[in-house]
């Protein structure tokens, strides 16, 4: 069994490969900024750790990298509404935590799971995007670009330490990753947006005129992609796409939205700009070619959209009911 260090591993999807790593028997150590309440339920399992410091604490991070035969690299700032405020910080974690990183496992012989974004692709107009595709990011003068600029980055680090000191890695390219535990309602992220007005019977409010299109991967499905590349040979080195086939306007998700949770709310829009200001520009269309991922990880989303938006409205009305935990 493996030594695994998750960066970001009481996030979100980190804390679903937590889960199902320890369920395989391995031993797992989450490093992240959080208070770890969406990991508070494996605290007891004696395989699993957490440690609650910054990926910019090189000290502490690579104190524990030197005991991890596997690095999983979430730790990021991802929030569309963080990167286009705080382009600076962002590009700080996003890119010197990536370094710290890299540097470390490198020196260790370790693996690393990076973990980039579907924003690398940019506004490329050519979908699906398969993952030699090219990119095509918009000026340096719009904040929303520091992300996927960043996590390319991140990319081309990952090739450079392969090919200069030998280090082996598996990328992943993430498509809208929605699931219970995604966000505090209200962040930056589409779905949690339309959730938290759904719930509190607010109408909903889309950004631009909806009929940009994107497509939702539900987590459970997400995190056995990851672990399935994690101790695949064939994945090592290489990108893949993370995501589902099944495209969707935005406005066509408010309305499945109050479809499968029954809700009321109306559907209005607002200009990027008005909730951005001017450093934001969206992406028209955004879908993934999955069929490496089939082929190699023998893996694909098969979670219906509509399922798992009943497990994610369900998990959240229960928790502004006081009903449950993180899990």
């Amino acid at each position: 069994m493996a030594a695994i260090l998750i960066t970001g591993g009481a996030g979100f999807l980190g804390s679903y490969v937590c889960e199902r790593l320890l369920a395989l028997g391995h031993s797992v150590v989450a490093f992240d900024m959080s208070n770890g309440e969406k990991i508070e339920h494996l605290l007891s399992n004696p395989s699993f750790r957490f440690v609650q410091d910054s990926i910019l604490n090189a000290p502490a991070l690579e104190r524990e990298i030197d005991r991890s035969d596997i690095v999983v690299h979430f730790a990021a700032i991802a929030d569309p509404k963080r990167y286009v405020m705080e382009p600076l910080v962002t590009l700080q974690i996003d890119l010197q935590g990536a370094l710290n990183v890299f540097q470390m496992a490198s020196k260790r012989k370790a693996k690393v799971i990076f973990a980039s974004t579907s924003e690398v692709y940019g506004k490329n107009p050519r979908v699906p995007w398969k993952e030699t595709d090219d990119r095509v990011l918009g000026s340096t003068h719009v904040n929303r670009w520091c992300y996927a600029t960043a996590k390319a980055a991140g990319e081309h680090y990952c090739y450079a330490y392969h090919q200069s000191e030998g280090m082996t890695f598996v990328t992943y390219r993430f498509f809208n990753v929605y699931g219970p535990r995604l966000d505090d309602l209200g962040s930056g992220r589409v779905l949690p947006i339309f959730l938290k007005q759904c719930l509190q019977d607010e109408p909903i409010t889309i950004h631009g005129d909806g009929s940009q299109t994107r497509t939702f991967v539900y987590v459970e499905d997400a995190a056995d992609g990851v672990v399935r590349g994690m101790f695949e040979k064939q994945a090592e080195n290489q990108v893949f796409n993370i995501g589902s086939s099944q495209e969707l306007s935005i406005l066509e998700l408010a309305q499945k939205l109050k479809e499968v949770g029954k809700f009321s709310s109306s559907i209005t829009t607002v200009t990027h700009q008005e909730v951005f200001g001017n450093s934001y520009e969206d992406i028209p269309r955004r879908v993934p070619d999955v069929s490496k991922s089939k082929k190699i990880l023998k893996w694909e989303a098969t979670t219906s959209i509509e399922d798992g938006l009943f497990k994610t409205i369900e998990y959240y009305r229960r928790r502004s009911q006081g009903q449950c935990a993180q899990v």
